[in-house]
């Protein structure tokens, strides 16, 4: 009889897990009074024009999100709140596997803790979570009752693109973005869409690439680079000469156009005649995703030459300039008196970067609910990051999580020295408007 109680749980456990209307979090939040996930949406003011914006993103990228809301100008006096889980990063990678059902549930934790320091509007500047949890979080909040909005990048950078295309050009629109992103067909989708309701007639040849290990290079992800690797290492995961699916084309190597210096790839062998190749700097992911997107294009039918070049991660905008930069170099690359490239890149190319049409998005919201604060004084902002309660996540133990179990293995507290290392904290020097706001 235990024997057959038993299968029954773990039937229905399973039956859960597997079911993707189901996310067990969100009947804790909604009525579980003694879960630490229940939001209590009555203890928030009835006014809420000073409550701060709530943004989150897998990491540190969905900075640029918020660089892009303040350099607006539009929402001057406005504070906020961020979170960073970065201990559960890279989104990207649940997907692929089979853990979309546990994705959903951490991006329901982030808006939830968010919600917990009652935010009056959320931003899911995460290209992934907002293709895999944005109904969600929607579909939640209605049934909370609660009145509050979540928005998302992927709608702003579409919108963004076909704001800037005659209806009835023919062009190229490439679509750089994380492999799970790439996956869940958001971005294609949603051109499909917004296309029919906006009436263009022309033909739009949208080229994706999942970018594999970009982001995680950006925010120096250990399986994915290492500053103070000397040679190729064998927990590394992104693109290499030998990856099943992401493989280095060593014929290519003079388009690339590759760092080699201070160990940006490491490899054995000479500079001449390398082999076991591994990036190990976010500029080399750009460089090579780059091309793959290109190369991609070139092979496909009747191929548009490429106009726009759609940023479907917050990660890489950090590489804005490295992409542009070798746009220009695959249009003037020769190869046995060819240009291989030259007809397939226009002369000027644009890089959608949605964050900006996301800030647009967000004040246009708050100014259609009468939500904006109308504070006298300067903004303010408080930054948290998620951090691993003992060590850092084996990659192993990161995606053989599942959903529902409710294990307290992150912990999320404010941003700091002791938790954001030199070379992130660098990179973030260049965000010009919220440098001055981190607790550096």
């Amino acid at each position: 009889m235990k024997k057959h109680v038993l299968l029954i749980i773990w039937v229905l456990v399973a039956a859960c897990q597997n079911n993707p209307g189901n996310i067990p979090v969100v009947d804790a939040a909604l009525h579980d009074t003694n879960s630490v996930f229940y939001t209590d949406f009555t203890t928030y003011p009835p006014v809420r024009n000073h409550l701060p914006i709530g943004i989150f993103d897998s990491g540190t990228g969905g900075l640029t999100v918020m660089e892009a809301i303040l350099s607006s100008r539009l929402l001057e006096g406005e504070d906020f709140i961020y979170l960073a889980d970065q201990a559960n990063m890279p989104y990207g990678n649940y997907p692929a596997e089979g853990k979309t059902n546990f994705l959903r549930e951490l991006i329901i934790k982030d808006a939830l803790f968010l919600l917990g320091h009652q935010v009056k509007i959320l931003v899911v500047a995460c290209n992934t979570a907002t293709a895999y949890g944005l109904q969600d979080i929607r579909d939640f909040l209605d049934k909370s009752g609660s009145g509050i909005k979540a928005i998302g990048v992927i709608n702003a950078g579409v919108n963004a693109t076909l704001d800037r295309i005659d209806p009835k050009e023919d062009v190229a629109i490439g679509v750089l973005a994380t492999t799970g992103t790439i996956a869940s067909g958001g971005y294609e989708n949603t051109f499909r869409s917004l296309v029919r309701e906006r009436g263009y007639t022309g033909e739009l040849q949208i080229i994706s690439h999942g970018a594999a290990g970009f982001a995680e290079a950006v925010d120096l992800e250990k399986d994915y680079v290492d500053p103070l690797a000397l040679a190729p290492r064998d927990n590394y995961r992104g693109p290499s000469t030998d990856h099943p699916e992401y493989k280095i084309d060593t014929n290519l190597l003079p388009a690339y156009g590759f760092d080699f210096s201070a160990n940006h790839m490491l490899y054995n062998g000479s500079k001449d005649r390398p082999r076991d190749l591994q990036l190990n700097t976010a500029e080399n992911y750009a460089r090579y995703h780059l091309l793959s997107l290109v190369e991609k294009l070139r092979n496909s039918k009747d191929p548009q030459p490429l106009r726009y070049l759609v940023l479907g991660c917050t990660h890489f905008p950090y590489e804005s300039r490295t992409l542009s930069l070798m746009l220009t170099e695959l249009r003037e690359y020769e190869e046995g008196g060819q240009y291989p490239y030259r007809d397939l890149i226009a002369p000027n190319v644009t890089l959608i970067d949605p964050a900006f049409e996301t800030a647009s998005e967000l004040y246009t919201t708050l100014v259609k609910d009468s939500l904006l604060s109308f504070k006298m004084g300067n903004t303010r902002a408080d930054f948290y990051i998620s951090v691993p309660v003992d060590t850092l996540f084996t990659y192993t133990y990161k995606y053989g999580r599942d959903p529902g179990v409710f294990t307290k293995d992150v912990n999320i507290v404010p941003f700091s020295a002791d938790n954001i290392d030199s070379l992130t904290t660098d990179r973030l020097r260049s965000l010009r408007y919220t440098w001055p706001l981190l607790p550096f």
